[in-house]
C-alpha cells in the first residue's frame, strides 16, 4: 500500500498542492534577507495555478485580534515578476506576525515571523562627550605656539639679509 501511495505521489502534479506561503530564501532566490525592520518579503504564490488572480494577504499582529489586508494580483508564469516577491511593508519593528494568504475560497497556512527590532537613532549612545578644559587649554597653546612661530619666520625672512 506505502508503494501504491509513492507512485501516486510522484505522478501527481504538484498544481494540486494547498496553497501555501513562505518568505523569499536568500540562499536560493538572490536577495540579501526577506525579513525587514518593517516588511516581509512573501515569495508569490504558484504561478501556475494562481496566475493573473487577485489574491489577499491576511496579517495579524500576534497577541492581538487586529486582523489587517493588503491585495495584489498574483504574476503570471511569462511576467518577469513572478521570481520576485510580494512585499508585505508598513509593519512595525520588532513585532510578531502572523501572516497567509486568500486567493478566492483558498487559504494558505499561517507563516508566523518576527521583525527586525530597530534601535531609535536618538537612543544610540556615539561615545563621544564634550570637550574636556584640558583639551580647550591645550588647543588655545597650540594655536598660540603657532601663531608665535609663524611671526618669527616673516621676521627671518625679511631681516635675514
Amino acid at each position: 500500500m506505502l508503494a501504491v501511495l509513492f507512485v501516486v505521489g510522484t505522478l501527481c502534479p504538484l498544481n494540486f498542492a494547498a496553497l501555501d506561503i513562505s518568505l523569499l530564501d536568500p540562499r536560493s532566490d538572490g536577495v540579501l534577507t526577506a525579513i525587514f525592520s518593517d516588511a516581509f518579503l512573501l515569495r508569490f504564490p504558484n504561478c501556475t495555478t494562481y496566475g493573473d488572480k487577485k489574491a489577499e494577504v491576511l496579517y495579524q499582529i500576534l497577541k492581538t485580534d487586529q486582523n489587517q489586508t493588503a491585495s495584489f494580483t498574483v504574476p503570471n508564469c511569462n511576467d518577469k515578476q513572478a521570481s520576485r516577491g510580494y512585499l508585505l511593508n508598513k509593519l512595525q519593528n520588532g513585532t510578531s506576525y502572523s501572516v497567509w494568504y486568500k486567493i478566492g475560497d483558498e487559504t494558505s497556512s499561517n507563516l508566523t515571523n518576527s521583525t527586525i527590532p530597530v534601535t531609535n537613532f536618538s537612543q544610540i549612545n556615539d561615545g563621544l562627550p564634550a570637550r574636556s578644559g584640558a583639551m580647550v587649554v591645550i588647543t588655545v597653546i597650540l594655536a598660540v605656539a603657532m601663531v608665535v612661530l609663524l611671526a618669527g619666520l616673516i621676521f627671518l625672512m625679511f631681516f635675514s639679509g
